[in-house]
Parts: C-alpha cells; sequence; structure tokens
C-alpha cells in the first residue's frame, strides 16, 4: 500500500505538466520545466526518505502520505484553474530595457550596503566563511540578510530578465548569493537563470552548461564543508531527511492521544514574521512551524537551529485532515499565479507582469520576506521604479 501511495504522489505531483496541452499555453517547455523544479524539492523529501526507511510509514506515519497524496490533487486543480481562466494574448507586453540603468547601480550599491552590514556584525565572517555566518550571525539581523537578499533578486530582474542574461551575469549572481551562506539561493540562481533560457528562447551551449555547473559545485561543496570535511557527502546529504523522524514522533503522539489539535493557533502566531526583531526585541523566537519545534526541543528555536517535521506536520495540527489545504500557502498560490500569467502570456498590468517574473524568474526573490512585504514591493514599487511608460494594453487586471 506504501509502493501504491508513493506511485500516486509522484503522479499527481507532476500531473500538471499535462497542462502544457492546455490551448491557453504558449510556453510549454518552461510550464513543463518550473513545475518539475518546483515540485522536485518538496516531492524529494517524501519519496526519498520512504525509499531509504520505509518502516517509518508501517504506523502513523502513513497518514502523512495520505496527506501528500491530497495535497498534490489539490495542486493540480489550481494549475488548471489558473491557466485556464487567466486572460491571454498573443505577446506578453514586455519592455526590456536597451541599456544598463542608474538603477541597476542604485539597486547594486544597497545590497553592498546591507552585505557591509553583515560583514561589520559578523567581524568578517560572512565574507570568509559566509555558512558559519548564515548559522552563527543572522540573530538580531535577519531582516538586514533578508534585504541583501532582497536587492540581488531585484537587481537580477533589471540586469539579467530586463535585459538579455549572459553566462557572466549568472556566475556574478551565483557568487553574490554565495555570501549569504546558503546553498539553495545558490542552486536558485542556476534554476531560474535555465527558466529564463527556455522563456526567451535563448540556447544554451555545451560550454556555458560546463562552466556554470563547475562553479556551482565548486560553490556548493564549499557551503557543505566538503574540502576539509569529516563526514562524507553522502552522509551529509542523508541527514537533510532526518526531519520524517520528527514528523513520525507527532504522528505517533496524536495516535495516542497525547497529542491535541492547536486549532490553527500555530498558524496565527506566524504574523510575529511580520515584525522585525530590531523594533520588537521581545519578539517571540517560536512563530509559525517554529512553535512545533519549541512543542518538542523548548529552547531550540532561540538559537536559530530548528528541524523540519516536514511539509503537513504543522498543519496536522492546526488543522486535522484539512492540512492539506491549508499547506497550500499563500506563497504556492502566488507562485501559481505567476507562472499561469507567464507561460500562457496573460493579458494583464505592467504591475502583474513585474510582480511574476519577480516570484518566477528571479532567484530568491521573497526568500525569508513575510509575502505581504514581497507582493507590495514586485507589484507596486518595482514597476514603478522604472519612469519610461510602455506602450498601453487593455489589461484584465
Amino acid at each position: 500500500m506504501i509502493t501504491f501511495l508513493l506511485i500516486l504522489i509522484i503522479l499527481f505531483a507532476i500531473s500538471p505538466i499535462l497542462l502544457a496541452y492546455h490551448k491557453k499555453v504558449k510556453h510549454k517547455k518552461l510550464l513543463v520545466f518550473a513545475i518539475l523544479l518546483l515540485n522536485l524539492q518538496p516531492l524529494s523529501t517524501i519519496v526519498i526518505p520512504a525509499l531509504f526507511a520505509p518502516e517509518l510509514f508501517d504506523g502513523p506515519m502513513f497518514n502523512y502520505l495520505i496527506l501528500a497524496t491530497i495535497y498534490y490533487i489539490l495542486i493540480f486543480l489550481f494549475y488548471w484553474a489558473s491557466i485556464s481562466f487567466m486572460p491571454t494574448s498573443n505577446q506578453l507586453n514586455i519592455q526590456f530595457l536597451k541599456k544598463p540603468s542608474k538603477l541597476a547601480i542604485a539597486v547594486f550599491l544597497s545590497a553592498i550596503f546591507f552585505f557591509s552590514i553583515l560583514v561589520i556584525h559578523s567581524n568578517g565572517i560572512f565574507f570568509t566563511n559566509p555558512r558559519l555566518g548564515y548559522q552563527a550571525f543572522r540573530e538580531g539581523f535577519g531582516s538586514i540578510w533578508v534585504f541583501y537578499i532582497t536587492s540581488v533578486s531585484v537587481l537580477f530582474y533589471i540586469v539579467a530578465i530586463k535585459r538579455e542574461i549572459t553566462i557572466k551575469k549568472i556566475l556574478f549572481f551565483t557568487l553574490l548569493m554565495f555570501f549569504t551562506g546558503s546553498k539553495k539561493l545558490i542552486l536558485d540562481v542556476f534554476i531560474k537563470s535555465f527558466l529564463i533560457y527556455l522563456w526567451s528562447g535563448k540556447k544554451i551551449k555545451k560550454w556555458q552548461i560546463v562552466v556554470v555547473g563547475l562553479f556551482l559545485v565548486i560553490l556548493m561543496l564549499k557551503l557543505f564543508g566538503q574540502f576539509g570535511a569529516s563526514q562524507d557527502f553522502l552522509t551529509r546529504v542523508k541527514s537533510y531527511f532526518d526531519f520524517m523522524y520528527y514528523a513520525n514522533k507527532v504522528f505517533t503522539d496524536y495516535a495516542n492521544g497525547t497529542l491535541k489539535h492547536t486549532y490553527g493557533s500555530i498558524s496565527l502566531s506566524g504574523f510575529w514574521s511580520y515584525v522585525p526583531r530590531a523594533i520588537y526585541p521581545d519578539k517571540p523566537f517560536a512563530f509559525g512551524s517554529t512553535r512545533l519545534v519549541e512543542m518538542y526541543m523548548p529552547g531550540l528555536a532561540a538559537t536559530g537551529h530548528t528541524p523540519s517535521f516536514g511539509m503537513f506536520t504543522a498543519e496536522f495540527v492546526d488543522f486535522g485532515w484539512l492540512a492539506p489545504l491549508f499547506s497550500i500557502s499563500s506563497g504556492v498560490i502566488v507562485n501559481t499565479i505567476a507562472l499561469s500569467i507567464i507561460v500562457t502570456n496573460a493579458n494583464v498590468s505592467k504591475n502583474a507582469q513585474t510582480a511574476s517574473m519577480l516570484f518566477i524568474l528571479a532567484p530568491g526573490y521573497g526568500f525569508h520576506l513575510p509575502l505581504m512585504f514581497s507582493f507590495i514591493l514586485a507589484y507596486f514599487i518595482v514597476p514603478s521604479l522604472f519612469i519610461k511608460k510602455e506602450k498601453k494594453v487593455n489589461a484584465v487586471w
């Protein structure tokens, strides 16, 4: 039965690629690869632990697989609805920049400013050892770290999306993201650049893939600590799937009756993410999904090192079998609509086009930045920075 559910999960997770045959979809390859890349990471967190530790799912954790199946069915239906009801046109009305703008210089300087604060705060660690800076020196300066990432993302939009993307630009932005200390952000530059090539129809040469691939591997190994690491690579990667053991504790406790539903209190506490600690020092360390961490490991949230309990675990504690519905976060909804706008050449406003490209094609955009702020920046502020007016279109929204 476990094998059967795993097959269903995989099939439903990749099923949105069938929408490439939808009559409204103009960028079919982009849709296929974007969905695969967006779903690959969360899907791997389910499939790989099930393959390496199937005994985890023999008991109460079997419910986790059921929740995952329902979740991906809902995701497919949402993709279908988003594309089907999207107002489309033959061509996306984007005005590309012909040369670098003063705006790009200003955004780059802002990124340097925020990074300088991180370097000074960490006594140079963020420059010499970004991974250590990421792990040990973000407390109290998390907002500055996020502002640096956001500045880099917006800069990428200006020089690599609004203008032609090149290998030099990919390497440059990969290096900028390296200094965040986040492996996910480094990989995101590679993924988003690939999607831009698909979107623009520009061909990738083999030597370019080799150069970017080698650069990516070197930086990733550097952050993994593989140059002089005491653990082998596979052992370190395997540790990233330990969260299934934590999730198993939760589902087992629920089955034993020792854990009760929290009826939305975990989700509601997530609103603390909108409050910078620099403004309100008494902001709790445990909010949102880290509330669940605090329940099982008191005091760990304050250290900044919080293990994951899986995709649906916190939502299950909050809402029970409605967890798949509440697991479809506002971020997933925004990304689905944004991707639908791009692949259908949707007849929408310049603001909606800009927001869509930032959310889908700009690496790191919205990373750890509350969605409300990410949306305001992408929909209202960034479009307003371009003074030159675009040709007016009869946009629906």
